[in-house]
């Protein structure tokens, strides 16, 4: 697990629209048109985050997903926050609407 600099992390929130840091953490809200929507995205990301063993905290509000990708007790980004994030935005292209 490699920690990333802070120009590091700026370069890869440019291509994650909707990222942004918070302390330690890559943070966003998604926005879907149905509750099953919000929830088959959860699945889909869930699979991916059980290989990475790395797990999002996330929080569902009816048709909005919060995530906060990061540990509590970590000091910096880490190259895998970020590649949960890439994976969620690839989950994202492929919920039906």
């Amino acid at each position: 697990m490699s920690s990333l600099t802070s120009d590091q992390v700026a370069l890869q929130l440019e291509g994650l629209p909707g990222w942004s840091l918070d302390g330690h953490s890559l943070v966003k809200t998604f926005h879907f048109e149905s509750f099953a929507d919000a929830i088959s995205f959860m699945v889909r990301v869930a699979f991916y985050a059980e290989i990475l063993e790395h797990y999002p905290v996330w929080q569902n509000d009816y048709t909005a997903l919060s995530v906060r990708i990061g540990a509590a007790d970590q000091r910096a980004v880490q190259s895998r926050d970020v590649q949960l994030a890439k994976r969620m935005q690839s989950a994202l292209s492929a919920t039906p609407v």
